[in-house]
């Protein structure tokens, strides 16, 4: 399945490339597995945040279980178009996401008909609640989006509820049906569809149900570890050790091989951890490896622009540490300002800073 969608990929990408797009590429791929603190090209993938706001209660998502955070809000279309037009002989995707759902930002369509324009691939992920009827669909396959992500995280009501209280799963099915049927009905191609379940002990048990569930329904399935966002807990052991023995993974063959950069490998070994019971400070976790600075590659390889135009590392960090501001810098040039190079340094175990970016903090799961 995983080779499927690589192909899928790629056969979408070749409508996409440009020769400076392939250059960057190459380029981008040497800085990358180089590790280049400065950098000769920019990330061909970044990711937008359109809101900050949402519409549902995901019972892992700090959004959905109102834990304060940064000021929210709505990105400006002229934001976005303004870094388009500086990006687009560089970017082959865009990512329309980031702790809010995108589809509550009234310009998102204007946006992704925008960057289709500029021949780059749009992406967005979604929880449908917004989306009422048929018309409400079809503005999505007219908006020429070429890949949707829907969140489901279960096959089943009690599931589906057990992640997002209240939520009505029959009618979630509903509105996939519609929107596969409308495709169909109006001969598009796209967007490629993908159901997304984040795999936890209340429905590790449905994972074979899941690819089924998708199959039936033309689409693709996609699983992996739910990340529990366990350093917002850090200081708490007692809140640790409840979310641990109510959410994460119990051993089984059933576990999912992940498609995430983490791995149920590290996410078992600080689960293991933690229902020690003791306090974990994180110098405990960096040194049991299990902290972001031992794999993460997003300075290196993506950025996102916040709802304010402001830029931060990477989709994990909530509070939106900001890396540099698109309303007074060059997009271009924030990539490589002193601060993605004091974070490059760092994750390469280089130098020491007094900089306070959250990969001193980061525990993915």
């Amino acid at each position: 399945m995983r080779y499927r969608r690589v192909v899928r990929y790629l056969t979408h990408l070749r409508n996409y490339l440009t020769l400076r797009k392939t250059i960057n590429y190459v380029k981008y791929w040497n800085d990358l597995r180089n590790r280049k603190v400065v950098t000769s090209s920019f990330p061909p993938q970044i990711a937008f945040q359109p809101s900050a706001y949402c519409n549902s209660n995901c019972q892992l998502c700090p959004v959905g279980l109102r834990i304060k955070g940064p000021e929210k809000g709505s990105l400006e279309f002229d934001r976005f178009k303004e870094i388009i037009d500086l990006t687009k002989e560089y970017l082959t995707r865009i990512d329309f996401g980031d702790w809010g759902e995108p589809f509550l930002n009234p310009d998102i369509f204007e946006m992704i008909k925008y960057a289709e324009e500029k021949k780059i691939m749009t992406a967005a992920s979604t929880n449908l609640h917004l989306f009422k009827n048929e018309d409400d669909l079809k503005r999505i396959l007219d908006s020429g989006l070429s890949f949707l992500t829907i969140s489901l995280h279960g096959v089943s009501q009690e599931s589906y509820e057990a992640y997002q209280p209240g939520k009505n799963f029959e009618q979630a099915v509903k509105k996939i049906q519609s929107l596969v049927s409308l495709k169909r009905k109006l001969k598009k191609g796209e967007p490629i569809i993908d159901l997304v379940f984040t795999i936890t002990k209340k429905n590790q048990h449905e994972i074979e149900k899941m690819r089924q569930f998708a199959k039936d329904l033309k689409a693709d399935s996609i699983t992996y570890t739910a990340s529990l966002n366990l350093r917002f807990y850090l200081d708490d052991v007692d809140k640790l050790t409840k979310i641990t023995k109510e959410w994460a993974l119990e051993e089984s063959d059933s576990r999912p091989r992940d498609t995430s950069a983490f791995g149920k490998d590290r996410a078992t070994k600080l689960y293991e951890a933690i229902l020690k019971g003791k306090h974990l400070s994180f110098d405990e976790l960096d040194a049991l490896k299990l902290t972001g600075r031992h794999f993460c590659l997003d300075p290196w390889r993506s950025l996102v622009v916040n709802w304010d135009g402001t830029v931060s590392l990477c989709c994990v960090d909530y509070d939106k540490y900001v890396m540099g501001d698109t309303r007074t810098e060059s997009i271009i040039e924030i990539w490589n300002n002193e601060k993605y190079r004091a974070v490059r340094h760092y994750l390469l175990g280089q130098t020491k800073t007094n900089l306070d970016f959250p990969c001193k903090r980061c525990v993915v799961y």
